[in-house]
């Protein structure tokens, strides 16, 4: 009698745990084609999925999908609507973020672009500076994945076809090893660095050479959150 007192508490307290650890599970869903906006508490862009949870809290994501387009709308942001387009061969996604002129400088910011192309479970994006002449400066290529991020700095010559650089962009990201030189202190126009990425809790940590660098604490809406880009530090 004892025996079966003792195994049928085991069985409810793992019934309990199972039941603690379904609310907890977030899960991702496809987002299939609607005229209405299905809430989800984040988006993962790696995928372009729904990320839905048994209680979504603010702030969350409502996304929707028309035919070729994913349409993203952040709830601390609702008056922006993300678009991703299919090109075929990846995902397409561009977002320009606007800096108020910095008042004792009384000099108006370059806006930054952040042109995202995402494919094999990877979001890379391409970061510039635009200048009024439409002329891109301080360009950087960020590979993102959800454990490592490598950053290219690159030449402002380096990519000739501006209007559509995917597939130059795809062979720095390709061979990067090969073209470019890895980081050392000191000026260099052209190299690469590795960075870790490790998430705990709410808090995003990265890592470069085994020692962390930088933190960023983050809310409901994990990586997505940082002004349409992904949530790195700077």
């Amino acid at each position: 009698m004892k025996n079966y007192l003792i195994i049928i508490l085991l069985l409810f307290s793992k019934s309990c745990q199972m039941e603690k650890n379904k609310e907890n599970v977030k899960y991702q869903t496809d987002m299939k084609e609607s005229k209405e906006y299905v809430k989800y508490q984040t988006l993962d862009e790696y995928k372009l999925m729904g990320v839905e949870c048994s209680d979504i809290k603010a702030p969350y994501v409502l996304a929707k999908k028309m035919l070729d387009t994913i349409f993203v709308i952040k709830s601390n942001n609702s008056e922006k609507v993300i678009q991703y387009i299919n090109k075929g061969a990846y995902w397409h996604s561009k977002s320009i973020i606007y800096v108020d002129t910095i008042p004792l400088a009384k000099q108006k910011l370059d806006p930054t672009v952040y042109e995202k192309f995402i494919f094999n479970d990877t979001v890379v994006e391409y970061k510039y500076s635009l200048k009024e002449n439409l002329e891109k400066s301080q360009q950087r290529i960020f590979v993102h994945t959800k454990k490592n991020c490598i950053v290219l700095i690159i030449q402002d010559d380096d990519i000739k076809n501006q209007d559509d650089p995917y597939n130059e962009i795809k062979e720095f990201v390709a061979n990067y090893k090969t073209i470019f030189p890895l980081y050392t202190p000191g000026y260099q126009p052209r190299c690469y660095s590795i960075y870790k990425k490790r998430i705990k809790g709410n808090v995003l940590y990265i890592y470069r050479d085994n020692r962390c660098v930088s933190s960023k604490e983050m809310n409901s809406l994990g990586e997505f959150d940082s002004n349409g880009t992904l949530a790195w530090w700077w």
